[in-house]
């Protein structure tokens, strides 16, 4: 027992690991239904440990806190190795390193910069850790999913506050009330203070101003959120089918039984006349508008085609698109992940090729440099597709939308263009399904919300296997279908409620003002290492 307090007591730290998986969604058990709360307080204890630790000793510490954290909050990633023996624990093990050594730069470096300016130690730690949040978001390799701010998905009047300074903003300030919480605790120490000696504290002061600030952001949202409901008015009725279909069990072999399920539950949503249907990213994985533009319709095409014109309805749906590229003297033909759209009349007048194609999962851009790599990935069931090179505005009976495919969803600055290019809503065609978990489908869905919130917009979010949901665009979720279960939902939606954000007129401003503030930070470093250096010479 002896041991075990004082293992307890020297690595205390070790409880932020824990406070991590309790900051996100997990299991669908009410017990773990507080994570928006939990992410409010989870890096208390590692910031605490951080203190006054020099970098060589603290990126370790950092890198196993963030590490065991990751392990437990993102284990569900490990299914797409499964077809392997080993398969999924190493998938697992190789995301959550890669997840670890950038949170561990996050209190390393912002720990660092912190021994130079103590005073502004509360806002170098969140500034830091938004940045690395962006380093995360560029690249071929982008994996821009695990943003703090998305834990507060549920809390909705306060995360109107996205329209204003979007996810980075929001999770500025969710790092900044930790480390304002973890200063006064500092002061505090335990010690047995009057209210008049801890109120006096200026942490206390600067923890109370924060507090205040978030009370205004609820009021704010509250009555943002009440004073837009909906009056019952409907500009555009969507149908959604939520088929769950494995299409990795021989898609081709039965592609005309999930075909007959599809228009199962289409014909059933078509009594409550719906204007537009949508399949999910997985409903299809034929090549349709490849075979539509040359000519060559197969039976699967053609009756995919026949039942749009039979619906007398527009319908978007996942593909397999080709791309012609020419290397060389040889023109060489590439997948893509595709959405098509077919209007009434049964033809194909647009598609989407997926730009932000998932890591090793779609496609490995340093196949070149790394073959085996390359063939691990595909061994693990991962596709070799091509990505697009821009977004696509969609035009549907005078009504703009753009398409999200898969986890595009959680490309914010992607979905801020869109908004800007005239997008009068979204639509995210995805397919969670090979994560059988709650975990893998609510914290993909978690970035939903906060698009249509940062952007004032309708999302539409039709999942093969869920979460299919209608979103408006305060965040609210106006109709949805349970996960793993097959149905179908129609919904309106209501163009009244769409508003300019500051958000999508201005982009991330929090995180330049962070950029700004830390490189002057870090030139200042710079400026005196230099000086110090040329006054020894």
């Amino acid at each position: 027992m002896h041991r075990a307090a004082v293992f307890c007591k020297n690595n205390y730290y070790l409880l932020t690991s824990l406070l991590i998986f309790l900051s996100f969604p997990s299991f669908d058990v009410w017990i773990f239904k507080g994570f928006p709360f939990f992410a409010w307080i989870s890096v208390v204890p590692l910031l605490l440990y951080a203190r006054g630790k020099r970098f060589r000793n603290l990126y370790p510490v950092s890198f196993v806190t963030g590490l065991a954290g990751n392990l437990l909050a993102y284990d569900w990633i490990g299914h797409f190795g499964q077809k392997l023996p080993g398969g999924q624990i190493f998938v697992m093990v190789m995301l959550s390193l890669s997840l670890a050594v950038f949170f561990a730069i996050k209190i390393s470096v912002a720990e660092l910069l912190s021994e130079r300016f103590g005073k502004l130690r509360v806002l170098i730690f969140p500034s830091v850790w938004i940045i690395v949040d962006w380093i995360e978001s560029i690249g071929f390799i982008a994996f821009p999913w695990p943003y703090w701010g998305y834990s507060q998905y549920p809390f909705t009047p306060f995360i109107q506050l996205a329209s204003f300074v979007g996810i980075m903003g929001i999770t500025f300030v969710i790092i900044l009330f930790n480390c304002l919480l973890s200063e006064l605790l500092r002061a505090w120490n335990f010690r047995r203070l009057q209210i008049k000696q801890f109120l006096s504290l200026k942490e206390t002061r600067r923890f109370a101003a924060l507090l205040s600030f978030i009370v205004i952001v609820v009021l704010y949202g509250i009555a943002a959120t009440s004073m837009k409901n909906s009056g019952g008015r409907k500009d555009l009725r969507v149908a959604l089918v939520q088929s769950c279909i494995s299409p990795w069990a021989d898609w081709d072999g039965h592609k005309f039984e999930y075909l007959a399920e599809l228009k199962q539950y289409t014909m059933e949503a078509l009594k409550e006349n719906p204007d537009f249907i949508i399949w999910s990213e997985s409903a299809t994985l034929a090549t349709i508008s490849y075979d539509y533009s040359r000519g060559i319709l197969n039976e699967f095409d053609s009756e995919v085609l026949a039942f749009a014109r039979a619906c007398d309805r527009p319908l978007l749906a996942g593909e397999i698109g080709i791309v012609n590229v020419l290397d060389g003297r040889y023109l060489k033909r590439y997948p893509q992940n595709n959405a098509v759209l077919i209007n009434r009349q049964g033809e194909v007048i647009k598609t989407y090729p997926k730009i932000h194609l998932v890591p090793f999962g779609e496609w490995f851009p340093y196949e070149k440099w790394f073959p085996a790599v390359k063939r691990l990935t595909e061994q693990f069931g991962g596709s070799s597709f091509v990505p697009g090179d821009r977004p696509v505005v969609f035009d549907l009976e005078g009504r703009k939308f753009g398409v999200l495919i898969c986890y595009e969803g959680i490309f914010h600055r992607l979905c801020r263009r869109y908004r800007n290019l005239g997008a009068e809503y979204l639509i995210n065609i995805t397919n969670d399904g090979w994560t059988h978990t709650y975990k893998g489908h609510m914290q993909h869905f978690a970035a939903s919300i906060f698009r249509a919130v940062e952007n004032g917009i309708w999302y539409i979010r039709a999942g093969n296997t869920g979460y299919t949901a209608l979103i408006d665009p305060y965040g609210t979720i106006r109709k949805s279908i349970p996960i793993l279960q097959k149905g179908y939902l129609v919904g309106d939606l209501d163009f009244s409620r769409n508003h300019r954000t500051v958000y999508s007129m201005t982009g991330d401003i929090v995180l330049y003002a962070a950029m700004i503030f830390t490189v002057i930070l870090i030139g200042a470093c710079l400026i005196a290492a230099l000086r110090k250096r040329f006054s020894h010479e």
